[in-house]
């Protein structure tokens, strides 16, 4: 798990003070939890996003209080690329979550050498999981793949108390033959992976009726 360290700031001290003497202002929050307003040093935050995934729990120290949160928006300059704000979420014990874990593929399937191509279905998978339990990504090993093969979700190896929400059946990564490749039209420029994007939903505990 990656730790970042934090301290409290005062709320009467403005964002744009703060950036200038390096620190980046962000806030916790969560259905039981005030929030909490928070600043950390850039150099931290930068190597923070070097590591992590929009779905990477972060051990987030603020002073003697320790959070596992995971990264719910972040705003930068869209000139410098400079962080300007971050949110954190924080998970209440004993609900899970649903989030969508991003998708890794790995190898060099047999059948991209035998001329198809190789096509990502699903880059990323929406999953319900406890909090504690929510992998940073999902590996998807291609180096068996041949031509016009695919790896379904319930082929991929889901770590126990992770529960895809996708259909088992649905390919997540296929091997297109060199025909058929030819007759798809050029997919859409890919879109980056950020971490910006939407983040998790807590769900309530299920009870059992008796």
């Amino acid at each position: 798990m990656v730790k970042v360290e934090a301290t409290r700031r005062p709320l009467d001290v403005k964002a744009r003070a703060l950036r200038r003497q390096g620190l980046i202002p962000a806030v916790l929050y969560g259905a039981h939890l005030d929030p909490v307003h928070v600043a950390l040093p850039e150099p931290a935050v930068r190597r923070l996003f070097s590591q992590i995934t929009r779905s990477t729990m972060v051990e987030l120290q603020v002073h003697s209080d320790l959070y596992r949160v995971f990264v719910k928006e972040v705003q930068v300059d869209p000139i410098t690329g400079r962080f300007l704000h971050l949110d954190f979420y924080v998970p209440e014990a004993g609900r899970t979550l649903e989030m969508s874990i991003p998708v890794k593929v790995q190898g060099e399937a047999p059948g991209v050498k035998d001329g198809g191509v190789l096509e990502i279905i699903h880059a990323e998978i929406p999953v319900e999981a406890p909090p504690e339990k929510i992998p940073p990504q999902i590996v998807v090993d291609v180096s068996q793949l041949g031509l016009d093969e695919a790896i379904l979700v319930r082929d991929l190896p889901w770590p126990e108390g992770v529960k895809p929400l996708l259909p088992p059946e649905d390919a997540v990564v296929v091997v297109i033959p060199p025909r058929k490749a030819e007759e798809v039209a050029a997919p859409a420029e890919a879109v980056p992976e950020a971490v910006s994007a939407p983040g998790p939903e807590e769900k309530q505990p299920e009870t059992q009726s008796s």
